[in-house]
């Protein structure tokens, strides 16, 4: 899958990797990050408009900002 970086790193197999590449990346190495510590370095590409489920078909993605907060009732 193809993400872009939002920082300048070094991978070990892909060499330095520059703020704003685009880079293939493989499952197996995704999955040797922390997934928040992931979700800092890198944006999948198009991430904004769907993402993929497990059964592989892909859902509007929504969107939350900030925690939800309950008006104590009167």
């Amino acid at each position: 899958m193809e993400y872009i970086a939002k920082v300048t790193l070094y991978h070990n197999t892909k060499g330095l990797i520059k703020e704003g590449q685009t880079v293939e990346l493989t499952k197996e190495e995704v999955a040797e990050y922390d997934k928040d510590y992931f979700n800092d370095l890198f944006e999948a590409v198009g991430a904004e408009e769907t993402e993929e489920t497990e059964d592989g078909e892909d859902k509007p993605k929504t969107k939350s900002k900030g925690k939800k907060t309950e008006e104590p009732a009167e």
